[in-house]
């Protein structure tokens, strides 16, 4: 066992402290110290994007750079989707044609998963920059670099 003084207002009081209980506090408070300075870094790293123009799987593998330029060379190859309000409304229309509220992310989320599965099974998808994506992936991507 260990021996700790400790001083509070001039009051000395002596702690006799097993060394597994010493451990388990020891570390729990070297995991609290540490804790808080690591969550303020990721919390400062990671940026949050509207989904309607940052393609999910993709952001997982890609930089902002490398996402930008796919949407460039998607609008170079894609003229006719080369405007913010055209790409929008493809990515926010659902398979009845009906258009998704852009404000609303947890929907529109769900409904840019949904075409991107649906892409991939139905073979809509396109070679860019070494990257096979879906249409709605690189749609995603050219609205990313028009932001």
């Amino acid at each position: 066992s260990f021996l700790f003084r400790i001083s509070l207002l001039n009051i000395t009081l002596l702690v006799c402290m097993k060394r597994r209980k010493f451990l388990w506090i020891g570390s729990a408070v070297v995991l609290a110290v540490a804790s808080v300075p690591a969550y303020r870094y990721y919390k400062k790293k990671s940026k949050f994007y509207n989904p309607l123009v940052t393609p999910n799987d993709l952001s997982r593998f890609c930089d902002e750079g490398i996402i930008r330029d796919i949407g460039l060379s998607y609008r170079n190859m894609t003229p006719v989707e080369n405007e913010k309000k055209k790409l929008t409304d493809l990515l926010l229309a659902g398979d009845d044609g009906k258009l998704t509220g852009e404000s609303d992310n947890e929907a529109v989320f769900e409904l840019i998963e949904k075409k991107v599965r649906k892409d991939f099974k139905e073979d809509k998808l396109q070679v860019i920059k070494g990257w096979v994506i879906s249409t709605t992936e690189a749609r995603q991507c050219a609205l990313f670099s028009l932001t």
